[in-house]
């Protein structure tokens, strides 16, 4: 067992755990994968960090309703007319800390989204296609790069992971064409899963600066090598189409994806577990893929977000929350379009999301 940890790296490790939960599609059409983000190791502001040999489970949950179609950083109210996603999204986490120092997490997301637009339909009227299911499990073994028992003052952990193509990736409903309704696949922003392989990458990190004042970061970049993941596009059946023959994709892409915050929290009521934060959040998905191709159709872009946190914590319970509140909304060209020729098309993206993550050490 380790030694009981200082109030303030507990405080932290609540806070910089404050925004757990994403989903595929979290800002909205632009692709961002569940449980991008989480804290390695949770506690109290009475007890132990986790330290070696104990466990902790976690429920994360993300909601976000987007309405506000962009393209490039510029919005379009007019141009596709009502576009709207809604999402609702869960995960399950279970860490066990192999030593004081080692952990492993493996984390399982469900999600139900439903996806009201006229342009994948007739392009007259608005009808809505729903989709649930779990999402692609995560398996990822995390390390602190100095020993918690000792590093008050901050600290610099980096994990790295597996993502299995476990997750619902062609999900269908129906879909209305000027003939008649048709099943098809529905939209990748509401499918549960990207059904593909992936390596995860990330990093928490956190400073002291005075007191109980410190500073927060963490990353997450999500690398999948496979280019498309076989889900037809939605309306990848319609006749009609704009770029030259063969230009345009067919099948869903199976995209990189990123998430980072920076931010500063502080401890209001060390007696009672109350601590703030407010940072900057960026979350997307890249033009260009670290590693494989770039075709398949995908929504390339970023929204960043100001995102104040609330963690209560207390005998090793914790209970966080945070509502990201964008402020820059970016959907770029892709490669596909690029190449045909074609400016980027639209994305709807979330004004606000609501996060929040319960977390019980044992």
């Amino acid at each position: 067992m380790c030694r009981p940890a200082p109030r303030f790296l507990v405080c932290v490790l609540a806070v910089v755990s404050a925004s757990s939960t994403a989903r595929a599609q979290g800002c909205g059409c632009v692709a961002v994968q569940n449980n991008v983000t989480r804290g390695l190791v949770e506690g109290d502001l009475h007890g132990n960090a986790l330290g070696a040999r104990q466990w902790m489970a976690s429920l994360g949950f993300r909601w976000f309703r987007s309405d506000r179609v962009f393209v490039g950083d510029v919005e379009q109210p007019a141009l596709y007319g009502r576009m709207t996603n809604e999402v609702l999204s869960f995960d399950a986490s279970l860490t066990y800390a192999i030593t004081d120092r080692w952990s492993v997490t493996v984390d399982m997301p469900v999600s139900y989204g439903r996806r009201t637009s006229a342009y994948e339909h007739d392009g007259v009227d608005t009808y809505t296609m729903t989709a649930a299911g779990p999402g692609d499990l995560r398996l990822t073994a995390d390390a602190w790069i100095l020993d918690p028992r000792t590093a008050h003052r901050g600290n610099v952990a980096v994990g790295f992971g597996v993502v299995f193509p476990t997750g619902i990736a062609g999900a269908t409903d129906t879909a209305h064409r000027a003939t008649g309704p048709v099943e098809r696949p529905v939209d990748a922003s509401i499918q549960p899963g990207v059904g593909a392989w992936g390596v995860v990458l990330q990093l928490q990190a956190y400073l002291r600066i005075h007191a109980g004042l410190f500073a927060y970061a963490d990353g997450f970049y999500l690398v999948r090598p496979q280019e498309q993941n076989g889900t037809e596009y939605t309306q990848a059946d319609l006749e009609v189409r704009s770029a030259p023959l063969g230009t345009t994709p067919t099948r869903d892409s199976a995209p990189d994806q990123y998430v980072a915050r920076l931010g500063l929290g502080y401890v209001l009521w060390p007696a009672q577990g109350l601590s703030m934060s407010v940072g900057g959040r960026v979350e997307g998905i890249p033009v260009h893929d670290l590693v494989g191709g770039d075709g398949g159709f995908r929504r390339p872009g970023a929204a960043l977000a100001v995102e104040p946190g609330l963690t209560w914590s207390y005998r090793g319970n914790a209970l966080s929350l945070t509502v990201p509140v964008a402020v820059y909304r970016d959907r770029v060209q892709s490669v596909p379009e690029a190449a045909a020729g074609q400016a980027a098309g639209p994305a709807a993206f979330a004004d606000v999301s609501v996060l929040a993550r319960y977390t019980r050490r044992f």
